[in-house]
C-alpha cells in the first residue's frame, strides 16, 4: 500500500511550494495529473472541451487579448495571449491555458470593443477581435487545452530544450496589423447608407419603494460594522445592492451569502407576500405594460441585464394573461403588424448579449431595465422609438449611472451610497464635462399632460425626475 505523504508536504504543495524543495526523494517526473493532494493536479484548473451542442456564447462574449502587467518601463512588450469574458455582471480575464488571472466587476461596456486598450485589475490589455461563432469558441479552446499540456510538460521536465515545440508568440498588436486585402481588382462600391432615425429618450429617475430603502438601510448598518472590522467585501455588497435597486425579491438568490441570510432576510416579508409596489422599476413596468399594452394594444419591449429581473416580469405578463415572447430568435412572430388579437405577442422579454440583429418595425416602445443595457439595443430600435431608461434615484443605481457618464464630485463613501445620500445627477451637472447637457430636464410636479404624453399614463408615482432627448441621427450612432 502507498503512504500517503506528510502532512506538511500536502499543506505546502497546496500553496504552490515545490515538493522537491520539502523532500528530494519524491521529486520523480512523473505527470502532474498522478500527484494526487497537489496544486498541479486540482483539475478544476485544467480546460476542458465543451460538450457536444453547448454555445459557448450562450450567456457571454468573448473577445481575444494581448495582456501585460502594469508597469512603468518606457518601452513595453506583450507578456502573452488570452481571452477576455464578458457577462452581465463582470469581465474576466484569462490567460492562454485559460487560467483565470483578473476579474472586474464594474466597468464600462462601452468601452469593451475591438482595439480598444484597458486596464483589468493591474494588468493592461489590448483587445484584438470577437470571438463570434461556437467554432471560433471551440478553436480557442483546443488551442488553451494544448497550452496547458505543454506548461505542465515543461514545468516537469518532459520537454528538453532541445526538442522544445516553438512557443507562441504574443499575437500583433492592432497598431502593427495590416488592413485584410482583397485579391480582386478594386473598385469604388457606393453602399446605402441606413436610413435616418428618429428616437425620443427618456432617462426615469424614480424613487425607492418603502421595501427598497427599508433593505438599503439594513445593508448599511450591517456592512458599518463589516468596515470596521474590515470584512466587507465591496464587490458583493454592490451585487445586493443592485439587487435591491431591481426588485427586493431577488435576495433570495442570494441566500447563501452571509450578509443575506443574517442582516437582510429576517428584517424583510417572505420573498411570497413582496408585491408589484416594492420596487420602482418594476412598478413603472407594470403600469407602462398596463397602459401601453392592455389599454393600448401597443407592443413593448423590455430589455434587462439579468435572467432573474426578466423571470419576475415574465410571472406578471403569466398572471394577468398577456402574451409574449422572451427569445430574440422568437423576434419575427413579434415582429408582425399590430393586431388587437390578444393572443398575438405584445411583449418581447430581451436580455443584454442576446439581442435580436432585426429592427422591431412595429414596436415604438422600449424600457431598458437596467441603464448598462443602453449601448446593446441599437439594432432593436426602429424608427419612432421612445426609449425609456429605467434608475433607482438617489442610491447605488444612481451612484453607478454617475459614474459612468463621468459626473461624480468623488466625495461619496460606501455608507453614503447605501443610506441613500447619494447627489442627485441634475445637481452634478456642472462639475465636469456633462453628456446630460443638451437634455430637456423635467422635475415635479408632472401635469397630466406631460404624463399622458410621454408614458400614455397619468399616474407614475416613483417619477422624481426626467431627462428627455430626440436622437436624429444613424441608428448605429446612437
Amino acid at each position: 500500500m502507498r503512504r500517503s505523504k506528510a502532512p506538511s508536504i500536502r499543506r505546502a504543495a497546496k500553496m504552490g511550494v515545490s515538493i522537491a524543495e520539502l523532500d528530494p526523494a519524491q521529486s520523480v517526473a512523473t505527470p502532474l495529473e498522478m500527484e494526487w493532494g497537489t496544486s498541479g493536479a486540482y483539475k478544476g484548473f485544467r480546460p476542458h472541451k465543451y460538450n457536444e451542442g453547448e454555445n459557448p456564447l450562450k450567456d457571454k462574449r468573448i473577445f481575444l487579448v494581448l495582456w501585460r502587467k502594469q508597469s512603468n518601463k518606457k518601452h513595453k512588450t506583450w507578456t502573452g495571449n488570452g481571452t477576455l469574458e464578458l457577462t452581465t455582471t463582470k469581465a474576466t480575464l484569462k490567460d492562454e491555458t485559460g487560467k483565470v488571472i483578473d476579474v472586474l466587476t464594474f466597468f464600462n461596456r462601452d468601452k469593451i470593443r475591438e482595439g480598444a486598450l484597458l486596464e483589468i485589475g493591474n494588468r493592461d490589455i489590448e483587445i484584438q477581435e470577437e470571438l463570434r461563432t461556437a467554432d471560433e469558441c471551440i478553436s480557442q479552446r483546443r488551442e488553451e487545452i494544448e497550452n496547458w499540456y505543454r506548461q505542465q510538460e515543461e514545468s516537469i521536465g518532459m520537454v528538453s530544450a532541445h526538442n522544445e515545440p516553438a512557443r507562441k508568440l504574443p499575437r500583433l498588436p492592432n497598431i502593427l496589423r495590416k488592413q485584410k486585402q482583397s485579391s480582386e481588382l478594386k473598385c469604388d462600391v457606393v453602399t446605402a447608407a441606413a436610413p435616418p432615425v428618429k428616437l425620443d429618450e427618456y432617462i426615469c429617475m424614480l424613487a425607492p419603494a418603502e421595501l427598497q430603502c427599508q433593505s438599503m438601510q439594513l445593508l448599511a448598518e450591517y456592512c458599518e460594522h463589516l468596515e470596521k472590522h474590515q470584512l466587507c467585501r465591496r464587490e458583493d455588497i454592490y451585487e445586493i445592492a443592485q439587487l435591491i435597486c431591481d426588485h427586493p425579491v431577488l435576495l433570495k438568490h442570494l441566500e447563501e451569502q452571509q450578509v443575506v441570510s443574517q442582516a437582510l432576510l429576517p428584517h424583510l416579508p417572505p420573498w411570497q407576500e413582496m408585491g408589484l409596489y416594492d420596487s420602482a422599476k418594476f412598478e413603472f413596468v407594470h403600469l407602462m405594460l398596463d397602459d401601453l399594452v392592455v389599454a393600448h394594444g401597443q407592443n413593448c419591449a423590455i430589455v434587462a441585464s439579468d435572467q432573474s429581473c426578466l423571470d419576475i416580469i415574465k410571472g406578471y405578463c403569466q398572471c394577468w394573461n398577456i402574451a409574449y415572447v422572451e427569445d430574440s430568435c422568437q423576434a419575427g412572430s413579434f415582429n408582425g403588424t399590430i393586431s388587437q388579437d390578444a393572443k398575438e405577442p405584445k411583449v418581447a422579454l430581451f436580455i443584454a448579449g442576446h439581442l435580436s440583429h432585426e429592427h422591431l418595425n412595429n414596436c415604438k416602445y422600449v424600457i431598458l431595465y437596467n441603464f448598462s443595457v443602453r449601448s446593446e439595443i441599437s439594432q432593436l430600435l426602429a424608427a419612432d422609438t421612445r426609449v425609456y431608461t429605467l434608475i433607482t434615484a438617489g442610491c447605488w443605481e444612481e451612484w453607478q449611472f454617475q459614474q459612468y457618464l463621468g459626473l461624480f464630485n468623488g466625495s461619496e463613501q460606501l455608507m453614503d451610497i447605501l443610506q441613500q445620500r447619494v447627489s442627485p445627477t441634475h445637481q452634478l451637472q456642472g462639475i465636469s464635462q456633462n453628456v446630460l447637457v443638451d437634455w430637456q430636464q423635467w422635475q415635479p410636479p408632472f401635469n397630466e399632460a406631460f404624463l399622458q404624453d410621454i408614458f400614455l399614463s397619468v399616474e407614475i408615482p416613483s417619477l422624481s425626475y426626467v431627462y428627455s432627448k430626440q436622437h436624429e441621427e444613424y441608428l448605429s450612432h446612437f
